[in-house]
């Protein structure tokens, strides 16, 4: 993995933003993803910042989601898609077909998988995937264990995830599954961009860096990818 280590979150998030304007610029209809979660929040906070200036521009791009917890949809707090929408689909001028997001209410998992699925191949593949790192080394919903060609897929979450996630959601819910792009859909993206921060960050990274492709690391998978970016801040990289 290309490792760059900048000073802080801030200088992080404008890193991370600067990544996928470059990506439209270069491709003004690219397929977009980045995740939800706490650490994409200084990313859309600049590319919101970019669009008002006219510095980039989104009119068209698409953009798909990464994950969700399953049974629970946009007015839940702390859903991914109430999160992403909050904090940038909103702030953006965008037609609801430029947007395909997980419904984590659906009756039909596997259908909704199917759809997600069909919007990607319809876009020609990803062209630029922002992820953060779960402390379990996960990637989406793709937990210790994950397999290289699974695409959208409903997952059993782990034990790590289900107890973080009260953090998002501000109280206790029975959060056991989880629908996500999987590992082959990730890998199939062109270019893939990893934030990390903090210093609750540095010792699952250490671990990503020093191990070899480890399924029980699902971050060490995205080593087989010529084209990863792991962009980190200082507290992040500690013990590196």
């Amino acid at each position: 993995m290309n490792v760059e280590i900048v000073e802080d979150y801030r200088t992080l998030s404008a890193t991370v933003a600067q990544r996928v304007i470059d990506a439209v610029t270069r491709k003004p209809d690219a397929l977009i993803c980045i995740a939800g979660g706490d650490t994409p929040l200084g990313v859309f906070d600049a590319l919101v910042r970019a669009s008002e200036e006219g510095k980039v521009d989104f009119s068209r791009a698409a953009f798909v989601g990464l994950d969700e917890w399953l049974g629970l949809g946009k007015a839940d707090k702390g859903s991914c898609r109430e999160m992403v929408w909050g904090h940038f689909f909103s702030r953006l001028t965008l037609r609801d077909e430029q947007i395909c997001f997980f419904d984590g209410l659906t009756a039909d998992p596997a259908q909704e998988c199917r759809r997600v699925d069909r919007f990607i191949a319809g876009h020609g593949g990803i062209d630029i995937i922002v992820l953060g790192i779960g402390m379990n080394g996960h990637i989406g919903f793709n937990e210790p264990g994950a397999a290289r060609d699974t695409e959208c897929h409903v997952v059993d979450l782990d034990d790590v995830t289900r107890s973080v996630s009260v953090k998002y959601f501000g109280q206790a819910r029975d959060v056991k599954q989880g629908i996500s792009l999987g590992m082959k859909t990730i890998l199939a993206a062109k270019s893939v961009v990893v934030m990390a921060s903090g210093e609750k960050k540095a010792p699952v990274l250490a671990q990503i860096l020093r191990s070899d492709i480890d399924a029980n690391i699902p971050a060490t998978l995205l080593k087989a990818h010529p084209q990863v970016q792991m962009l980190v801040d200082k507290a992040a990289a500690a013990q590196i």
